[in-house]
C-alpha cells in the first residue's frame, strides 16, 4: 500500500469539525464586545471563512441530518428535533458523506457530537448496524453534553429544557467529553495510515449547560461584560407566529427579571472560548502531523442561538441570529485568510467535499452546490437566496442584502439586512417592498415535503 507522503500527493484528507449552538458572536461575524477565540482568529489566516453561511434548519437533529444527507428538509421531512430520520425515506435512501468516503477507500473516524444526540431508537440517525458500519474507528462518538450543574442556578420556577443551566467549573478539564474526544483526536493525527482518512470531531460546546472551567469564566468578568443590544417591544410588528416561537422554551423577560440574564450571557462566552481552545489544540496536532500539507480541514457550527436579542433566548426561530452561522474551509494550496461574502449554506458542504475530494457523486440528488468556485474566485457569484426550514414548512430566506421570513400561516417578515442588521423594523406588507419579497418567492419550492414527525417504523433499532 502506498505510504501517507505518496498519498499526499494525490490524495485529501479530511478534517471535518463541527461545533454545537455557536452563534455569531464570534470575532469573524459579529465580533461581539470583547469576545476572545484566538484560534478561530488564527485558522481564518489559514483559510476561507464564508461571513454569510447559513443553517438549513434552526435546530440541531434536521440541520445535521441535512448536513450530512446532503438533502434539504424539505426533501426528507426533516424539520425539528423529534422528527424521526429513519421516518424519513428520503433520508434513510441517502448515502452519508462518512459511507461515501468510506465507499471510496477512505479510513472514517468520529468522535463527540456529529449527529444528533439522541440515541433512543436512533431517532436522529439511520439505525445502529448502518452506524456501526460506516466508521472504521467510532471510539468516542457521542460523549454528553456534561458535566452539568452541580448546583441549580436557574430558579425552578422558570420553565426551561433540562440543560439549561451554567456553573464555572472547579474540577478537571477531563470531565468534559470535549477534552477526552479531543484528545481521542489528537492521538488519531498522529497515527500512521496507508490510506486517506476522513475524520470527524463534534465539539459540543457552547450548548449548554454552560459549564466550563473556570480560567474561560474569569475571562469575561461581570462588571466589564457588553450586554446584547434588546429593543424594547421588538415584537410588536411581527406575526402571531414569530411571537410564540420567541417565548419558547424559555421566556426572556422571566430570565432578566431573575437576575441571570448577565450570567447565562458570561457563561456562553466562556463556553465559546473553552471550545476555541479545544479546537486550537486539534488544529495544533493537525501542523504537527504528516497531514499539515494535504488535509481539507471543514469547519462549521450548525445553527445559531439567541441570547435575548428580538426577546429570544434559544434557537428555534428563522431570525438572523438563529441561522447565522460559521463555515470555514482550509483547503490545501487554496487561497489563505480571505473572506466571501456570498449567502451560502451548510448544504453545500458535502458537495464541495465531493468536488475537492474527486469523488464520485452519490445516488441523491444533492440539495447544495461545490463551494469551490466561490473558494477560488472572490469574483464568483450565486444568484439564489440561502434558505432555512422550520416547522410546517416555515421558511428563511438570506440574500446579500435582505432576510424574508414566510411562516407557515403565509404571515411575513421583511429586514433590510444592512440598514437594519438587528431586524428591528419589519418591512413586509409595506407596498414599495413587495417586489423584493416577489423575488424571494421564486425561490420557494414547488413541492416541500410534510413533517414525518416522531417514531413511526423502527426500520433497525
Amino acid at each position: 500500500m502506498p505510504s501517507v507522503s505518496s498519498y499526499s500527493q494525490e490524495n485529501y484528507n479530511v478534517l471535518f469539525i463541527a461545533v454545537d449552538d455557536l452563534n455569531d458572536y464570534v470575532s469573524l461575524l459579529e465580533d461581539y464586545p470583547g469576545i476572545k477565540t484566538p484560534n478561530l482568529d488564527r485558522f481564518a489566516k489559514q483559510a476561507v471563512t464564508f461571513s454569510k453561511a447559513y443553517t438549513p434548519a434552526p435546530v440541531c437533529n434536521p440541520a445535521r441530518a441535512a448536513v450530512l444527507t446532503g438533502l434539504s428538509p424539505v426533501v426528507t421531512g426533516l424539520y425539528d428535533n423529534p422528527d424521526h430520520f429513519q421516518n424519513s425515506e428520503e433520508a434513510m435512501a441517502a448515502t452519508l458523506i462518512p459511507e461515501h468516503f468510506k465507499e471510496n477507500a477512505y479510513r472514517t473516524m468520529w468522535s463527540g457530537k456529529l449527529f444528533h444526540t439522541g440515541r433512543r431508537d436512533y431517532f436522529s440517525r439511520p439505525g445502529k448496524e448502518r452506524m456501526n458500519e460506516m466508521w472504521d474507528d467510532m471510539k468516542g462518538h457521542d460523549g454528553g453534553y456534561g458535566p452539568n450543574a452541580k448546583t441549580p442556578n436557574i430558579p425552578n420556577s422558570i420553565n426551561r429544557p433540562p440543560l439549561f443551566d451554567y456553573e464555572s467549573w472547579e474540577g478537571p478539564d477531563k470531565d468534559f467529553p470535549d477534552v477526552v474526544n479531543t484528545d481521542l483526536t489528537i492521538e488519531r493525527l498522529k497515527a500512521d495510515y496507508d490510506t486517506p482518512f476522513f475524520m470527524a470531531l463534534g465539539l459540543y460546546r457552547p450548548h449548554n449547560p454552560w459549564t466550563a472551567p473556570n480560567r474561560f469564566f474569569e475571562m469575561y468578568p461581570l462588571e466589564e461584560l457588553q450586554m446584547p443590544t434588546v429593543l424594547e417591544n421588538d415584537l410588536d410588528d411581527i406575526p402571531k407566529i414569530g411571537k410564540s416561537w420567541a417565548k419558547a422554551p424559555v421566556n426572556f423577560q422571566e430570565i432578566k427579571k431573575a437576575g441571570k440574564w448577565k450570567p447565562i450571557v458570561q457563561s456562553y462566552l466562556a463556553s465559546i472560548s473553552f471550545m476555541d481552545y479545544n479546537l486550537g489544540r486539534v488544529l495544533d496536532a493537525l501542523e504537527n502531523s504528516d497531514y499539515k500539507d494535504n488535509t481539507i480541514v471543514i469547519l462549521w457550527a450548525d445553527h445559531g442561538f439567541h441570547m435575548g436579542e428580538k426577546e429570544h433566548f434559544a434557537k428555534y426561530a428563522l431570525w438572523e441570529k438563529t441561522t447565522h452561522t460559521l463555515l470555514m474551509a482550509k483547503i490545501p494550496d487554496g487561497p489563505k485568510g480571505e473572506r466571501r461574502d456570498q449567502p451560502v449554506n451548510l448544504l453545500d458542504m458535502y458537495p464541495t467535499l465531493i468536488d475537492y475530494c474527486d469523488l464520485p457523486l452519490p445516488p441523491q440528488k444533492l440539495s447544495g452546490k461545490s463551494l469551490r468556485p466561490l473558494i477560488e474566485d472572490p469574483k464568483s457569484r450565486r444568484e439564489e437566496p440561502s434558505i432555512t426550514y422550520y416547522i410546517n414548512g416555515s421558511l428563511g430566506m438570506r440574500s446579500r442584502n435582505w432576510r424574508y421570513i414566510r411562516y407557515y400561516d403565509g404571515s411575513e417578515e421583511l429586514y433590510d439586512s444592512n440598514k437594519d442588521p438587528n431586524e428591528w423594523t419589519n418591512l413586509a406588507g409595506k407596498s414599495k417592498y413587495q417586489s423584493v419579497i416577489e423575488d424571494f418567492q421564486k425561490w420557494i419550492p414547488v413541492k416541500i415535503k410534510p413533517d414525518v414527525g416522531p417514531i413511526k417504523n423502527k426500520w433497525n433499532e
